[in-house]
């Protein structure tokens, strides 16, 4: 009784937490600028928000596909889904305290694959380290191939 209460608790408190700020907002706006805000969403073109999302879902799951390889050596072969949701929780923990994500991850696999947490972050870090040396060659590959771009031009005021 008490851990499922415990359970349902923990969904319904966020959850309306979440419908009542929405509500509280809402009821601030004026009529004129609920007015406003339906022709806006009238008006609007939703290709673009519907290829963000596609393209958003991709990476998310190219980036859990990513994880599961680098889990493997570990010895652990935990679900898609659940590092799915693991970097999805990540991305909402990063919106409210930046750099959170990385842990939350961690702790997200533990809980749902019993992947030790320090296993788990370290095949976080590592990923991180991994794409801080790309971004370090592309932005490097683009400084060599495009000089007279606006970096290369920004560079070359500064004098020692």
């Amino acid at each position: 009784m008490k851990k499922s209460l415990t359970k349902f608790l923990k969904i319904a408190l966020p959850l309306a937490l979440g419908i009542f700020l929405v509500y509280y907002s809402y009821t601030k706006f004026t009529p004129q600028q609920l007015d406003e805000i339906a022709f806006y969403f009238k008006k609007a073109d939703y290709t673009f928000v519907v290829l963000s999302v596609v393209i958003t879902l991709l990476s998310h799951i190219i980036r859990s596909l990513r994880w599961n390889l680098l889990l493997e050596p570990v010895g652990y072969k935990p679900k898609v889904l659940n590092n799915f949701m693991a970097i999805s929780v990540a991305y909402l923990m990063n919106m409210f305290i930046p750099k959170s994500g990385e842990i939350s991850r961690g702790i997200v696999l533990d809980k749902y694959e019993k992947v030790p947490f320090d296993k788990g972050f370290g095949t976080i870090i590592s990923e991180r380290v991994v794409d801080l040396v790309f971004l370090m060659a592309f932005t490097a590959l683009s400084a060599l191939f495009y000089p007279s771009s606006r970096f290369a031009y920004d560079l070359s005021l500064i004098h020692i």
